[in-house]
C-alpha cells in the first residue's frame, strides 16, 4: 500500500472526504496559490462543520510527509492555516482536528446550515 493510500484511509476515518487531486486541476485560471503549497497535494473537506460554521480542510502531500489543516480550500493568507504537521503521525492529526472543533464550539449537527457548503466547490 502506498503512503498516499494510507493517508487517504486515515483522513477518511477522521471524517474527511476527498475533494480533488492536485490544485492545478482544480484552481481557477489565473489565480495564484500560496507559494508554500506543493503542486502535488490532495485536498479534503471534513464532513462536519464546526458549530460556528467554520469548515476544516486538509491538504495531504502526495510525495512528502505531513498535512496542512486550513479553514479555506484555496489559501490566500497565512491566517487560513489551522495547523501544519511535518509528519504523517495519525495521533497528531487527530489531536489537531479535535482542537479545531473545540475552538469553534464543537461539531454542528449534520443538518446544520454551514457557511461554506462543500457542494459549492464542485462547480
Amino acid at each position: 500500500m502506498l503512503a498516499s493510500d494510507i493517508k487517504d484511509a486515515y483522513l477518511s476515518q477522521l471524517g474527511f472526504v476527498r475533494l480533488s487531486f492536485y490544485w492545478s486541476w482544480d484552481y481557477p485560471m489565473g489565480a495564484l496559490e500560496a507559494s508554500f503549497i506543493p503542486p502535488t497535494d490532495v485536498r479534503y473537506l471534513h464532513q462536519s462543520a464546526a458549530f460556528d460554521g467554520a469548515r476544516l480542510y486538509a491538504y495531504s502531500w502526495v510525495q512528502e510527509p505531513g498535512y496542512l489543516l486550513s479553514t479555506e480550500r484555496h489559501l490566500s493568507a497565512v491566517d487560513h492555516i489551522v495547523a501544519e504537521l511535518e509528519t504523517d503521525d495519525p495521533a497528531g492529526l487527530r489531536l489537531q482536528v479535535e482542537e479545531f472543533f473545540r475552538q469553534h464550539g464543537g461539531r454542528a449537527p449534520m443538518n446544520w446550515p454551514a457557511t461554506d457548503k462543500p457542494a459549492s466547490y464542485w462547480n
